[in-house]
């Protein structure tokens, strides 16, 4: 990368599939917000073996990088490229996802119906638009299965997500190196009060997404997987018909100090305005 930091390591050519011919049999979704654990679970599932590689192949942060690599011009391409290099022996693909690659995949895949999705509210959402979104991204996921990923403390969630978007910082990955960052974390109330009520935000879309599909996805928390890790991950393992070992984690806790001391000046100066 220009700025001296290497790419994810699991985004790489080493961790692409042999080819495969056509869509994949099943597709294992995350769908979750940043900065809940999906990596920490996301290279768990991967490193069990058999589940495929969830990662953000249609995320902004991620899909140029790929596109690049894969030679992909637009989104079918791309679909088809994620569903060729990306998916298991078995026929498995997972992907994480997020509310906002959701809104960009719908607008893309059906504009006339869908170019205005962005930034609606979730009661501005018709079950009936759940549904025709649901047919859309069956396109991209073909027989979905679903993890719900949700971390229930807001305010951490949403500190962990400035200081990761502020130093570029967003995973520890001792294996990868040392990493530098781009910026310096500075605290900031009215952006960590915008993170915060847009998890809520996203997170209201996915109930209602999984309610009006008559889904019932796997719901697990990031506090739960923090807590106990190889429970957490022998649960989602169980629930995808898998019997493999929990692999050791690889990433390493970023949270400190100078998180929580964000933390308790968020929350002091939300009581104050209040």
């Amino acid at each position: 990368m220009a700025d001296g930091r290497k790419p994810y390591d699991l985004t790489g050519a080493a961790h692409d599939y042999p080819e495969r011919e056509g869509p994949p049999r099943r597709t294992l979704l995350i769908a979750t917000h940043p900065r809940s654990g999906s990596s920490l679970l996301g290279e768990a599932l991967y490193f069990a073996g058999g589940l495929g590689c969830p990662l953000e192949y249609f995320h902004r942060g991620f899909l140029p990088g790929l596109a690049g690599r894969w030679g992909t011009h637009g989104l079918r391409e791309q679909i088809a490229a994620v569903h060729r290099h990306r998916t298991d022996p078995s026929g498995t693909l997972s992907v994480k996802i997020f509310w906002r690659d959701v809104e960009d995949l719908a607008a893309e895949l059906d504009p006339a119906r869908f170019g205005e999705l962005r930034g609606r509210a979730p009661d501005a959402v018709t079950p009936d638009d759940y549904r025709a979104i649901a047919a859309v991204l069956a396109q991209a996921f073909p027989n979905p299965e679903h993890v719900h990923l949700e971390r229930i403390d807001r305010v951490r969630q949403a500190v962990s997500g400035l200081a990761a978007t502020q130093t570029g910082q967003f995973r520890i990955v001792p294996d990868m190196g040392e990493q530098p960052a781009i910026g310096t974390a500075a605290y900031d109330f009215d952006r960590i009060d915008g993170y915060v009520a847009y998890s809520d935000f996203c997170h209201g879309h996915w109930r209602n997404y999984f309610a009006a599909t008559g889904t019932a996805p796997l719901a697990l928390t990031y506090e739960q997987l923090a807590a106990d890790y190889e429970g957490s991950v022998r649960t989602v393992l169980g629930h995808f018909g898998s019997a493999a070992a929990v692999p050791p984690m690889r990433m390493r806790r970023q949270a400190d100090a100078g998180n929580e001391a964000w933390v308790l000046r968020y929350l002091r100066e939300r009581t104050e305005r209040a």
